[in-house]
């Protein structure tokens, strides 16, 4: 910090005030300068490979996320694609019970 309070600032202008250099070494060292935002001084930059990072997290969670969904929604259609085949057998089985019951019946009648 002391070398940035007399280190001319990079237009050239006067050198950097003892306050300005502790905001700009808070802001590249520390992930959240909460201090800065306390005592009224917006933080200087951002350290960039943190939004970088930042960034590449939401990025690849956006695309674990919807590859999730496509496998769920892929599940899905194959789980309705199983229960429409397994309702239509059951509709199958059920009239061929009924046509056995039918023909059943009608033998019962004519012994009678």
């Amino acid at each position: 910090m002391e070398n940035k309070v007399s280190q001319p600032t990079e237009d050239g202008q006067e050198s950097n005030s003892a306050t300005e250099a502790v905001a700009e070494v808070l802001a590249k060292n520390t992930k959240k300068p909460r201090l800065l935002q306390h005592v009224g001084i917006q933080h200087v930059h951002a350290r960039s490979s943190d939004s970088n990072y930042e960034a590449e997290l939401a990025k690849r969670g956006n695309v674990e996320l919807r590859a999730l969904v496509d496998t769920l929604t892929k599940q899905l259609k194959e789980s309705e694609e199983a229960r429409t085949r397994q309702d239509e057998e059951h509709r199958k089985r059920d009239e061929e019970n009924r046509k056995k019951q039918a023909e059943m019946d009608a033998k019962n009648w004519t012994f009678c």
